[in-house]
């Protein structure tokens, strides 16, 4: 209880900080949560492709800056009840019929590398919706699912899809099944029909592996708020490169281990226990920045321990987006380096924006202190978060 007294007092001393944090957090702190959309592909006997994409429709309908006066207004006048009523069934009809048509302007599809136009999209409005079918997709955010067609020339003929950059990335899943991930603002890797009308990807070699360098990249920057904040910590009280390279070195060689072991099947924990311990070791590296001043020599030992846990959660990422059969050692060790492009990323962004301040006396009471509390404080935010809710 000492320390935990101790810790306020030093946040209230920068009550302005403390002030923004809490007032942001409902709305900031989402780490380490993915929101992909989901979609299905098969083809019928005749040729016909189906395309069943579930998103989040108010994601789409708040992010999207085409929609700012189209629709928005009518969202936000509606959203705050939420009822499916007579009175109210206009300003609903209207908002599903201006999404879908600037959803239809901008998922593209390509046939060999060729973009087609002769596909129909559409999904379904309030009009086609029992009242209690609508209010359960409003009170789960908006969660709707978007279907499209079209027909192949060919067995032969390669279907590419590039899906509307507000909706975030995209599990792909075909017959076989194959899972791809769909990078926000790419198009997937070709899939064609194949012998015995089932998918196969084509050109799984090195264009499809590198794909997961760039995710594990994205899953630091900007997607893992969660590993920003701990390697951030972990540079805070590093005041020389040697001690927060030996500390780093421990956590990569961590998540690694586990990332490896628990992709392999051979280590497993739910993501209701992970999530929280990730979220405790990142309180627990800030508190100890802020009750010391020079690191212990117990700290790189916690730094590996914590680190097993976070190549958990990397497996967790991992387990989502699935890897390539064929390639699965080599796309799992590309992730991991993309894992590690944004650790270093972050470390030289950190030596430019403070690091030439780390030995000014008032480096450790103007910088690792109230940065250190801020970081407590949303570790422990996210703890809490993650047992209860």
């Amino acid at each position: 209880m000492l320390i935990v007294r101790k810790f306020i007092k030093r946040m209230c001393r920068f009550k302005l900080g403390l002030f923004l944090i809490l007032g942001s957090l409902p709305s900031f702190l989402s780490a380490h949560k993915l929101e992909t959309g989901q979609a299905v592909l098969t083809v019928t006997p005749d040729l016909v492709w189906i395309l069943e994409l579930e998103v989040n429709l108010t994601r789409y309908i708040r992010s999207n800056p085409e929609l700012a006066e189209s629709v928005r207004p009518y969202y936000n006048e509606l959203e705050p009840e939420g009822l499916f009523q007579d009175v109210r069934f206009s300003g609903w009809e209207r908002v599903f019929i201006n999404c879908e048509n600037q959803f239809r302007k901008e998922i593209q599809v390509l046939e060999d590398e060729e973009g087609i136009q002769n596909f129909e999209l559409w999904f379904p409005h309030p009009s086609e919706l029992s009242d209690q079918a609508f209010e359960t997709m409003e009170a789960e955010g908006l969660h709707v699912k978007v279907f499209a067609t079209g027909k192949l020339s060919t067995e032969e003929t390669l279907l590419q899809f590039r899906f509307p950059m507000d909706i975030g990335e995209v599990v792909l899943t075909t017959l076989k099944p194959e899972v791809q991930w769909v990078i926000t603002g790419e198009f997937s890797e070709p899939i064609s029909m194949g012998a015995g009308a089932a998918f196969s990807f084509e050109d799984q070699g090195s264009s499809s592996v590198f794909r997961y360098l760039k995710v594990g990249f994205i899953h630091i920057i900007p997607e893992g708020l969660d590993h920003i904040l701990f390697v951030i910590g972990l540079f805070l009280l590093a005041a020389r490169m040697r001690p927060l390279l030996i500390q780093v070195t421990y956590f990569t060689l961590a998540h690694t281990l586990t990332l490896g072991l628990s992709i392999y099947g051979m280590i497993s924990l739910p993501s209701s226990v992970v999530e929280p311990l990730i979220a405790l070791s990142i309180a627990f590296v800030a508190l100890e920045n802020v009750f010391t001043s020079k690191i212990r020599p117990w700290r790189p030992v916690l730094v590996f321990g914590f680190g097993l846990l976070h190549g958990l959660g990397f497996a967790g990422v991992l387990s989502e987006i699935g890897l390539p059969r064929d390639e699965f050692l080599f796309a799992l060790v590309f992730f991991n380096v993309g894992v590690e492009f944004g650790q270093l990323f972050l470390i030289v962004a950190a030596f430019v924006l403070i690091g030439l301040f780390r030995k000014k006396e008032w480096y450790r009471a103007r910088l690792t202190i109230p940065l250190s509390c801020i970081i407590g404080l949303v570790g422990l935010y996210w703890t809490v978060e993650r047992i209860f809710f």
